[in-house]
């Protein structure tokens, strides 16, 4: 029963998204995205960071989206502690990006995409033995290859938008809210 009601939901979703009508009016091509985002929640114990990226409106005719490419700066630093030790994290990031995005109204639109590039990732290990404090620092540079963005923006003006993005990537931030300015 649960799977006739769940191939029901799949058939009923796919007809929706067919008849969507998606508005293309906000992003045409040549539109430019700029948007900065606070970061919070990472793959350690908390996480806070920053962004900025842009998005540049490539082709406005796939399908009744528009494709974009841009490029992503981060910031973020998070800590670790546990059994007797403390890390600290520090990375930065600088990524090219792509995404894919329907205007579901003239206000909102929803978008997915990739992200690709290096993370500067430097910690520092602070642990406690009993008889004396000790320190390490180390750093790494990594080519992230494997970030996944799906995120919106409710537009408050013709180019004035709250803007939320979640990433799943190595080194970054998950959620990501804040504003984008359409130029």
């Amino acid at each position: 029963m649960k799977v006739k009601g769940l191939l029901v939901a799949i058939v009923a979703l796919g007809l929706s998204i067919q008849n969507a009508s998606a508005i293309e009016a906000p992003n045409h091509e040549g539109d430019f995205n700029l948007n900065a985002h606070v970061g919070f929640l990472s793959e350690y114990s908390g996480g806070i960071g920053a962004s900025v990226s842009g998005d540049y409106v490539l082709v406005n005719s796939w399908w009744k989206g528009h494709f974009t490419v841009g490029g992503y700066i981060a910031y973020n630093t998070s800590k670790d502690d546990g059994y007797g030790y403390d890390i600290k994290y520090n990375n930065f990031a600088i990524m090219a990006r792509a995404t894919y995005g329907l205007n579901i109204t003239d206000k909102f639109e929803v978008h997915a995409g990739y992200m690709i590039g290096p993370i500067f990732h430097s910690w520092k290990y602070e642990w406690d033995t009993g008889y004396t404090a000790t320190s390490k620092d180390d750093n790494e540079t990594v080519f992230n290859y494997a970030t996944f963005i799906a995120g919106c923006r409710f537009y408050l003006s013709d180019n004035i938008a709250l803007s939320a993005e979640a990433t799943y990537g190595l080194h970054l931030t998950y959620l990501n809210l804040g504003v984008s300015f359409k130029f």
